[in-house]
């Protein structure tokens, strides 16, 4: 299933990430240490392609939305949505960033809101993301954005994800 990516936001320009895009995303990416902090990696032009194309098992790319929002012509946030992951019911957020000029101003709460009331509107019934365990920040943005966590935790070489959940 498709999904119309200019009705994700409300205020911003949304679109899908293209080839051309990643040296704005690698900028965006590189203005947020502490992400890859906790990543125990750093941000590159190759990590960033890498996301671009990367999905979970038994999903495909027509699955995988990589959506840039846009103040004016600059781009001041990322989403990776995967539809119908874990189940039909549900979207998956593999990825949110937020350029760290907007951040701690509503901004994205203000783009999590609208997407999810869109996907909403879709047909979803929730939204799941993971974030890395630690992460107080992450934790802290995602706890005010209304989800909890599911008791789910997955370890990953490096690091430990927790997963939460929100129901739409």
């Amino acid at each position: 299933m498709k999904l119309m990516l200019k009705h994700l936001s409300s205020c911003y320009k949304v679109k899908q990430i293209l080839e051309e895009d990643i040296w704005d995303v690698y900028i965006l990416c590189k203005g947020n240490p502490t992400y890859y902090i906790y990543m125990k990696s750093e941000p590159t032009i190759e990590n960033v392609k890498e996301d671009l194309t990367a999905f979970p098992p038994g999903k495909a790319m027509d699955d995988k939305h990589f959506v840039g929002f846009y103040k004016e012509n600059q781009l001041i946030a990322i989403m990776d949505l995967i539809i119908e992951y874990p189940n039909n019911n549900t979207i998956f957020i593999g990825l949110f960033m937020l350029n760290k000029e907007y951040q701690g101003i509503g901004i994205g709460t203000k783009i999590i809101n609208d997407a999810l009331n869109f996907l909403k509107k879709e047909g979803y019934g929730c939204a799941r993301l993971g974030f890395v365990k630690g992460n107080l920040q992450s934790e802290k943005f995602w706890t005010k954005n209304k989800f909890i966590p599911t008791g789910i935790e997955v370890e990953k070489e490096n690091y430990t994800v927790v997963v939460m959940q929100r129901d739409l």
